[in-house]
């Protein structure tokens, strides 16, 4: 029995920070989350969030579709958005969105 060929391919990359996306949820998936979380406290705004296809080698866990913008850098993009339209909305969503790495601003 031959034994099966690893493949030593690199991980993928966030086209926007380099770093290696190890959570797989693309901005299309997150952002009706996040549409849900701002709809409760403004819905208006909630419209104005949307996501962006940006290809990459990486497969969402959810939809399978393929990614190549990390879950932090799309949460970060909304959530400077967010921030000059309503900052107490904003610190609510990355309280919630901001992927463990708080300070990292």
């Amino acid at each position: 029995m031959k034994a099966k060929e690893i493949s030593t391919a690199p991980f993928n990359q966030c086209v926007e920070c380099d770093e290696i996306i190890s959570n797989p949820i693309c901005s299309e998936c997150l952002a009706k989350k996040m549409r849900m979380v701002i709809g409760q406290h403004n819905p208006r705004l909630a419209t104005e969030i949307m996501g962006i296809k940006i290809p990459g080698e990486t497969k969402c866990l959810f939809c399978q579709e393929e990614m190549g913008l990390c879950a932090y850098c799309f949460s970060k993009d909304v959530y400077e958005d967010l921030r000059e339209k309503d900052p107490e909305i904003a610190e609510m969503f990355w309280s919630r969105f901001d992927w463990g790495t708080r300070g990292d601003e």
